[in-house]
Parts: C-alpha cells; sequence; structure tokens
C-alpha cells in the first residue's frame, strides 16, 4: 500500500517541514542573502555541494517516525480529486499567421499579415542592428529598455542557413509566460499560484495557458516559430524553481543549429527569438536532389502534393518542443515550457479518405486535406508532485532524479477519453523528467488488449508491430500506436496501465505484472492506471467545431488504413568512423576557472555529478564552450555505441538534429520495435548499450548529445558536437564550413568565445582513434 494512505500526521509534518526548509534555502541563494560558501561553513551543504543528507532538510533522511518515500516528498494532496473524472484535454491547436516575402536591399524579409507593429523577420537577428547603431533604442528590448530586442545572437554565426531556400510564408507567433487566471490540474485540486506554472499562450506578450499547445507543420512549407519571453525580469520571482532565461528545442526537428535550441543561446524577459523550422528532409543534399520521388513531398492543401528533395524514409511524424535553457532545463519544461508539433508529409497526411497511391490513409480524420486530429491525438505523459497547499513542487537539489507522485496525460490528472467503436492513432509522448513508463491496455476484465505500434520517436517503421506491451518509454521517447475500439460496444471501458516501478530517480526498478500494476501493489504511486477509455456513440469533432460523429451513421464510418507495409528499412552499411559515448559518473572538470565546467553559468550550490565520456579518454560534465566531438563532413556515416558507463543508474541517450538507425543491444533484448528503427532517444539499460548508424547533412554549427533523464542532463550530462558543412556546396551555410564561436548570453546583449575542441572528438587530431576500444567503469 502506498504510504500516503497509511503515514501518520507527524511523518507527513516533518517531510513536508524539511521541504519547506530547502525551499527557504533556494530562495536565500537565489536573493544573495547566503552563499554555497556559507551554507557549506555552517555544515547545510556537504563538500560535494549537496544538501546534508539530515532531518529537517532532506525528505528521504531517515528518523524514527519518517521512513523512506518512494518519491522522496510527501504524498501530494488531492483535494477529493478522483482517477478518471475529468475529460482529457485535447492540445490546444495554434493558428499560424501567414507570412509575406519583401525584398530589402539584398535580403528577403517576411512581414507578418495583419500585424503591422510585428517586427519583420530576416535572415540575421534585430541584435545586429542593435549593435551596429550602439543600442538604438528603436532596436531595444521594450519591456527593459536594456539588451536587443532580439535574444538571437548577432552576425553571421547565428543567421538562419539556406533561408531563401526553405522561405517561411508562415509563423507561429507565442509567448512564454504565467497564466492570468490561475490553472489546476484537476477541478478539485488547487489553482497553482503565480509563477509556478510558465507556459505558451498564441500571440505577443500573451499569458501562458494550459493544455500545452499543438503546432502542425508541413513538409514543403518552413515556418518560423517566434518566441516571446515574458516570465518575470527578477529571479527570484521564479515560484521555486526554474529560470526566467529560455530557449526552446524543436525535438528532433533537422534543423540548423541556430534554430536547434540547444547551442547555449538562451534570451532573457521581453526579448523575442525567431527559430526557422525549414521542414528539411535529411539527406536532401545527397538522395532525390531534384524532387521527382513523390513519396518525398508534403500535401498542398488542395489535395495534391508538393514534393520536396531528400530522403523519404526519413520523413518525421510525431515531434514535441520544450525548454532547453543548460541546467534548467528540467525545472523550465515541469513548470511547462513545452507544447506537441505533428509533421505531416505526402505518406503521412493526416487525411483517412484521400487515395492517391502515396498517402497511408492512417486513422486522422476526413474534414481537412490535411493534419486531421479527430481520431489522431496527442498523448503526453508526465508526473507531478505538490507541497501540502498543492503548489508544483520541484526539487532542484536531487540531481539523481525526480518523481512525482501524480500520473497526468497533457497536464490533467488521470483523465479519461470518450472514443467511438473505430480505430484511433495515439501520439504518446513521455514527458516527465525521470519517469519513464511501460503501458499496457486492459479491458474492463482486467485482459491485456493488443496494440500496432506504428512509429517510434516520430519515425515510421517499416511495417506495424503488434504488442501486448509497449516497449519501455524514457524521457523524451515516443510511440505513435493504433488501438481498435471496433473490438468493443458502446458502454465499454479500458485503461492505459503502467507497469514501470521506480523506487527513486536514477532508473527504474522493475517491470510489474499485469494484476500486480492494475492493482497497484506497489509502494511507487506512478504505477497502476493513467488514462481510461470510454466507449461511445456520439462524439463532437475537432476539425469541423459543431459537427457530431454518429458511430451508427454510415457517412461517419471508419474509412482508415493500417498498411502491411508503411515505409522502406535504411540499411546498416560499413561506417567511416565508429565513436564510444559512454554516460557515467566522476566528470573531473574543475568549476572555478572562467570558462570551466559551468559555461555558461550553472546554479549556486548545485551539484554537477555526471558526465560523458568520448573514446575512453576524460569524463567531462557539461561545457557549452567545449567541443567533444566534431562531426568533419556531411554525408558520412558513422556508428556510435551508446554506453551506460556503470551501475545502480540508467539513461536514456538522446541525440539532436539527426535520427540514428538502431542497429543493435547488449544486455537487455532488442524490443519488438527496435532493431532498424530510427530513433533519436535511446534507453540505455543499466549497464547496457546500444549501437547506431548515424550520418549528418544539410546543415552546421553547434548541436548536443545528452542524457534525456532531464535532472541527470541538468546535473552536467550533455556534450556539444559541432557539424561542418561542405565548402563545395553552394547551398550550405558557407559560415559554418569552420568551428564558430559560442555565444554567451546576458540581459545586455550577447557576446562571443572561442571554443575549445576536445582531441578525442576530433577526426583531424592526431590522436583521433576511429575504431576506440570500448571501456566503461
Amino acid at each position: 500500500m502506498y504510504l500516503g494512505k497509511t503515514a501518520s500526521k507527524a511523518r507527513q509534518r516533518e517531510a513536508q517541514n524539511a521541504r519547506n526548509n530547502r525551499a527557504e534555502i533556494v530562495k536565500a541563494l537565489s536573493t544573495g542573502q547566503v552563499t554555497r560558501r556559507e551554507l557549506m561553513k555552517w555544515g547545510i551543504f556537504t563538500s560535494a555541494g549537496t544538501l546534508a543528507m539530515v532531518n529537517g532538510l532532506s525528505p528521504y533522511a531517515h528518523s524514527q517516525i519518517l521512513p523512506s518515500v518512494p518519491t522522496g516528498t510527501p504524498p501530494s494532496p488531492l483535494f477529493g480529486a478522483l482517477p478518471f473524472t475529468q475529460p482529457l484535454p485535447r492540445l490546444s491547436e495554434q493558428k499560424p499567421h501567414d507570412l509575406l516575402p519583401v525584398q530589402q536591399g539584398n535580403e528577403t524579409v517576411l512581414e507578418w499579415k495583419g500585424l503591422p507593429t510585428e517586427p519583420y523577420s530576416k535572415r540575421t537577428s534585430w541584435h545586429t542592428e542593435y549593435s551596429a547603431s550602439s543600442g538604438n533604442p528603436v532596436y531595444a528590448n521594450p519591456l527593459t529598455g536594456r539588451g536587443p530586442m532580439e535574444g538571437r545572437p548577432p552576425g553571421e554565426y547565428f543567421a538562419h542557413q539556406r533561408w531563401l531556400e526553405y522561405l517561411p510564408r508562415k509563423g507561429y507567433l507565442m509567448t512564454l509566460g504565467c497564466p492570468e487566471t490561475h490553472v489546476s490540474f484537476h477541478p478539485n485540486m488547487a489553482p497553482q499560484a503565480d509563477n509556478k506554472i510558465w507556459s505558451f499562450g498564441p500571440g505577443r506578450l500573451a499569458a501562458g495557458q494550459l493544455p500545452p499547445p499543438l503546432l502542425k507543420v508541413r513538409y514543403g512549407e518552413p515556418v518560423i516559430f517566434r518566441h516571446y519571453n515574458n516570465l518575470p525580469l527578477r529571479y527570484e520571482d521564479n515560484g521555486g524553481f526554474g529560470s526566467i532565461s529560455q530557449t526552446t528545442h524543436n525535438h528532433n526537428g533537422h534543423n540548423a543549429s541556430t534554430s536547434d535550441g540547444a547551442s547555449n543561446a538562451h534570451f532573457f524577459p521581453g526579448q523575442f527569438y525567431d527559430y526557422h523550422w525549414g521542414t528539411t528532409l535529411a539527406r536532401a543534399d545527397l538522395i532525390n536532389t531534384g524532387a521527382t520521388n513523390k513519396m518525398a513531398s508534403g500535401p498542398d492543401g488542395n489535395g495534391k502534393l508538393v514534393n520536396v528533395p531528400g530522403d523519404y524514409r526519413e520523413l518525421q511524424s510525431s515531434l514535441w518542443f520544450h525548454d532547453h535553457r543548460f541546467f534548467y532545463t528540467a525545472e523550465n519544461a515541469y513548470k511547462g515550457h513545452i507544447g506537441g508539433l505533428n509533421y505531416y508529409s505526402g505518406k503521412d497526411r493526416g487525411s483517412e479518405t484521400l487515395n492517391d497511391g502515396v498517402n497511408l490513409r492512417l486513422p486522422s480524420g476526413r474534414f481537412l486535406d490535411w493534419g486531421n486530429t479527430d481520431f489522431d491525438v496527442n498523448l503526453m505523459f508526465s508526473d507531478a508532485a505538490t507541497d501540502q497547499d498543492g503548489q508544483l513542487f520541484f526539487d532542484i537539489f536531487d540531481t539523481e532524479g525526480f518523481l512525482g507522485d501524480m500520473l497526468m496525460v497533457n497536464l490533467a490528472y488521470k483523465p479519461f477519453m470518450e472514443v467511438l467503436p473505430r480505430k484511433y492513432r495515439f501520439r504518446m509522448l513521455c514527458a516527465s523528467m525521470s519517469r519513464w513508463y511501460k503501458l499496457a491496455l486492459v479491458n474492463q476484465a482486467g485482459k491485456v488488449v493488443p496494440i500496432r505500434v506504428i512509429a517510434t520517436d516520430g519515425n515510421l517503421l517499416p511495417a506495424p508491430v503488434t504488442v501486448n506491451q509497449i516497449d519501455t518509454m524514457s524521457s523524451g521517447e515516443r510511440f505513435d500506436v493504433i488501438i481498435d475500439f471496433s473490438l468493443f460496444k458502446v458502454g465499454d471501458r479500458l485503461r492505459l496501465v503502467n507497469l514501470m516501478e521506480f523506487t527513486n530517480g536514477r532508473g527504474p526498478d522493475k517491470i510489474l505484472t499485469l494484476a500486480d500494476a492494475i492493482n497497484q501493489k506497489s509502494l511507487d504511486p506512478g504505477v497502476g492506471s493513467v488514462l481510461e477509455f470510454r466507449l461511445v456513440r456520439n462524439v463532437p469533432s475537432v476539425d469541423m467545431p459543431g459537427y457530431i460523429y454518429d458511430a451508427f451513421r454510415y457517412a461517419d464510418r471508419d474509412q482508415s488504413v493500417v498498411p502491411a507495409k508503411l515505409t522502406d528499412q535504411i540499411p546498416i552499411v560499413a561506417p567511416v568512423r565508429e565513436r564510444i559515448i559512454e554516460f557515467k559518473r566522476g566528470a573531473s572538470d574543475p568549476t572555478d576557472n572562467e570558462f570551466g565546467a559551468c559555461f555558461p553559468s550553472c546554479p549556486e550550490g548545485r551539484e554537477n555529478p555526471w558526465g560523458i565520456r568520448i573514446n575512453g579518454e576524460d569524463t567531462h560534465s557539461l561545457n557549452a564552450n567545449r567541443i567533444s566531438m566534431l562531426i568533419p563532413r556531411p554525408g558520412e556515416v558513422e556508428h556510435w555505441t551508446l554506453v551506460n558507463g556503470g551501475g545502480g543508474w540508467d539513461h536514456p541517450a538522446h541525440l539532436h538534429f539527426e535520427e540514428g538507425v538502431t542497429i543493435s543491444r547488449t544486455k537487455f533484448a532488442m524490443g519488438a520495435t527496435e532493431k532498424g528503427a530510427r530513433k533519436d532517444v535511446w534507453w540505455l539499460g543499466e549497464g547496457g548499450s546500444v549501437k547506431i548508424q548515424v550520418r549528418f547533412g544539410e546543415y552546421g554549427g553547434a548541436y548536443v548529445t545528452h542524457c534525456h533523464n532531464t535532472v541527470h542532463e541538468d546535473a552536467a550530462m550533455l556534450m556539444r558536437y559541432d557539424v561542418l558543412t561542405d565548402p563545395n556546396n553552394r547551398k550550405t551555410s558557407q559560415t559554418h564550413v569552420q568551428i564558430i564561436p559560442t555565444p554567451n548570453p546576458t540581459p545586455d546583449g550577447v557576446t562571443y568565445v572561442m571554443p575549445e575542441i576536445l582531441p578525442e572528438g576530433n577526426p583531424f587530431h592526431s590522436g583521433f582513434n576511429p575504431r576506440p576500444v570500448m571501456t566503461t567503469g
């Protein structure tokens, strides 16, 4: 039985007091009332920089009246909220604005149609004009009057690559801010106080909203994502955790590093940042360069296709976006900086009725030419914890991993969804910071219902795979699945059940049997049912407001198809070079030098125990000004072995910018949907490894790879790698044929510093070993 049902009031009070005391320490540090040195002197911090495991400070600390709690926090009060008593909120679909190209001198700029006061979008940042004019107020941050109005760094280094080739015609204008009206995770639960939630709202300097947004883009139509930062000006006005400087990562769009969101280009309240999402199909410079293959395409909005260059086997579908401010990703994403991002193509059109020989006709709907979501549903799985007042809580001193005790879908506590007796597509995402999921579908009798998996991490599988349990879905991983509700009748109910048990945030403990998970025979409150499906006769349309579907109306019959073949397999070939990337503890970096382990900056008093080792050399923690791996030439195939370099913990390894093809796995058997699958996150397993094939192209600059347990990531398990462009390909950026400097953002503007290249990651270095011997430890 879960501790919250049996713990005495004294136990809960002691744990809550410990958490309150930790919050006071956080506040004192953030406002400068105390220093880390003083806290160490008083015995509150250990020499390693962590809070002492003593009563009154740590909810984990043992005492005569407080046993160990699985989540490390007292049970979150539910205020009478029961599971499956609120409907699933669909992600909030956003409408793009038209962008109008205008010639200005030698440059093409984009006006926002109908928004005459909105600064136009352009190839270089507005920071360039601000710097050239010595801080002209016309180009200044309108909220503060200091620094540039655009947070994107100045000059050619952060100019949008291939601007004219992938010129945007649509733009999303959104603001990250605090909601105007207090939101809650369930109607019975306490409204969240100011600055507990930071989420996106549509428009310029708008208030945040819940549920999270959904953006729909299509191949052949590049977009601008303009992100305004409308957070408080003072760092301490953060509701207890989170950074007011932010950046948005398109996970895992094939974009230039300028628009990847993880190149150390965070920005500040009052500023905006224009991200150029080119919807570029990978291998556009190598395969189908003339755009003659109709399978490499996007819908044109009128029943036809727009062909694009590139490899149709690398078309993407289910992506998402989230904060990627180094050292603060977990806190910022947990507070609400997340959103869904669906990509549509000729093959995966989002229309189940159009039959043109290319469209797969997967479950979606019929009213729109593309992007129907009536029967194509985004599901963001996450967990959360609150204090005894019901306010969102995050323990910034826990570097092992943060677990909540409330399971959420689309940031709603254990909702239900009404569905018709027909096929649905669900785009499942693990948006938790440290919790992972092993999901199974059960009927009212507790019997498992098979599920068909059609995509992993937004990449179509060659063929659907039928499973009784979805493979491990670690942080950042996605599975697109088909559930056929036509096997059931109106009135039936089914539930998605999580079988994966955690006892701490380092990694999962074990997989429970279906019966034990259903009956919640675990101390972990994250085990058990998370979402209920209810079979009904009528549901309202999302795509055609006002229309009501009737399960027994002929016009509303299920016309979707799940073909036996979805795409073609990308073969494994001999690599040009191999690399070993170990995710482990024990980084040996100094923390006090100007550009040491804490560049750009790490939080005062934070321990950084995690690191990454390349090719058996030294283990390093995050330094945005250090290049751990250099990709010297586009188009070359590399094989990487991703290693969990130790015991007692687990890591999901995430690669930005490119997907990899999964080759093999050690220690654990390959999952049913793994071998040959294109992915961007790989669960490694305790003491295990995964081998992948990667191939880079089209864009250059600084990217990262890291553990997607975002607490491990923020405790420095992240490394930078740089991609060089081809000097003989005039389409690509000639600025990025060599290493570019690192931006160092401040509210007054961005300066640049030159990075260091580590020899173990540099193929041009004499000591580089292209086929290193794998080591662990």
